[in-house]
């Protein structure tokens, strides 16, 4: 059933199309596309743990995979659905962190390639906006601490956890946003084919197109963004070495 609304408001929800084993060299393995939101995870260097003993240290920091020579480890998965406010608290399945841990792939790839970049400068402002806007994302201030809390996060690897992610952004933005165009003509389309087709459906007048074009426009340039970013991780992907360590890999599987 689909939920009643201006087609403006329907619009703007509109969602852009985001061990001691031997290891297991996958290159092949297919993560989940990337989203290129502020929820992007990366890397980050220190874990900062309570008084719960070494064999809680070697669990959280047991290699995950390897990418090109850097490692991911399971404190960075944690750390990753730690800052994700649609994850749930508590206990993981490790589906979810398959999946957390092949986004962090793909964004170790991105951030390599942001490296190579000798211009690219991320200042204190840029990283306090970043955070700003992802403790928005929680529910409340205590929620957002809580989940720092659990995952053994301090504010000083939560800080460079996100310096990473905006230098992914920008590197986003540098790679693949300045280049996309969006023509006059998609805008009409998309504005004929889904603002005005989901008005009708829903038995409501469509905004004007003025009104939502500027909307359009920006919603049509991250379809694009996403794609090409896709197309570019797909490649980076064939060619890198990702090593992939137990339970992130079939049984069945060999190097």
């Amino acid at each position: 059933m689909v939920p009643r609304g201006s087609a403006t408001q329907n619009l703007r929800r509109h969602k852009v199309a985001p061990g001691a084993s031997e290891p297991a060299r996958s290159p092949s393995a297919r993560p989940m596309p990337v989203r290129v939101l502020a929820r992007v995870g990366i890397l980050a260097g220190a874990l900062a743990l309570g008084a719960s003993g070494f064999a809680q240290a070697l669990l959280l920091d047991r290699i995950a995979a390897v990418v090109n020579g850097q490692v991911i480890t399971e404190s960075d998965i944690r750390w990753y659905l730690a800052l994700d406010p649609e994850a749930p608290e508590g206990d993981l399945s490790e589906s979810m962190k398959s999946r957390a841990l092949h986004q962090l792939i793909d964004q170790t790839l991105l951030r390599q390639e942001a490296e190579k970049l000798p211009t690219l400068t991320i200042t204190e402002q840029e990283v306090e906006r970043y955070l700003a806007e992802l403790r928005a994302r929680f529910p409340s201030e205590l929620a957002f601490h809580r989940r720092l809390a659990a995952a053994g996060l301090d504010e000083e690897t939560l800080r460079t956890i996100a310096r990473h992610r905006v230098e992914i952004l920008r590197f986003i933005d540098f790679r693949f946003r300045s280049f996309v165009f969006v023509s006059e003509q998609e805008i009409q389309w998309y504005y004929e084919h889904r603002v005005v087709s989901d008005a009708q459906r829903r038995g409501i007048t469509p905004p004007p197109l003025d009104q939502v074009r500027s909307l359009i426009e920006r919603i049509l340039r991250d379809e694009k963004v996403t794609s090409e970013m896709i197309a570019w991780l797909d490649d980076a992907r064939r060619t890198a070495e990702i090593i992939l360590y137990p339970p992130y890999r079939s049984s069945g599987e060999r190097p």
